[in-house]
């Protein structure tokens, strides 16, 4: 069964997100104990994505909705409401709470991580919204995953002495 569904209050709420987790690598990135311009480079990334997100939302509210099959849109909706990503003004104090470089990347490979999924999500209850903005979006969020991979990796390297 079909239903119709606010496109434009979806789209704002990743918009939050993006802008979120932005703060969340700038105070990394200004954090004397994590200070990396890593996390700066991927906060601007994440602006951007904050940009085109509100873009899309303007387009969804011009479209007058999005109309999705009821039971994608409840498995969607409940997937991000049970994602760290659901309650995006807690990542900053999650954040200060980290003492640990390695805590520092698991954090962001999880939002990264959710982020990828979420994305995805999305594309597939209204592939033809956006489709190459949202591929866009998915393809640097999944960069962004691979570098925190790799720098999670590579600190477990270097823990070990190798």
């Amino acid at each position: 069964m079909s239903q119709r569904v606010d496109g434009k209050a979806i789209l704002e709420l990743l918009a939050k997100n993006e802008q979120e987790v932005a703060k969340v690598y700038r105070y990394l990135a200004e954090d004397a104990k994590f200070g990396d311009m890593f996390f700066e480079i991927m906060a601007k990334d994440e602006d951007r994505h904050h940009d085109v997100y509100l873009n899309l939302a303007k387009q969804a509210e011009a479209d007058g909705g999005w109309v999705v099959e009821k039971d994608d849109y409840d498995y969607f909706r409940l997937r991000l409401e049970r994602s760290l990503l659901a309650k995006p003004e807690e990542l900053v104090e999650k954040a200060k709470k980290i003492r640990d470089k390695m805590d520092v990347f698991e954090l962001a490979e999880r939002i990264e991580r959710e982020t990828v999924e979420i994305v995805r999500e999305l594309q597939d209850i209204v592939p033809r919204f956006a489709p190459k903005e949202l591929k866009l979006i998915e393809q640097q969020e999944k960069a962004h995953l691979k570098k925190v991979t790799e720098r999670i990796r590579d600190n477990m390297l270097n823990v070990r002495g190798m």
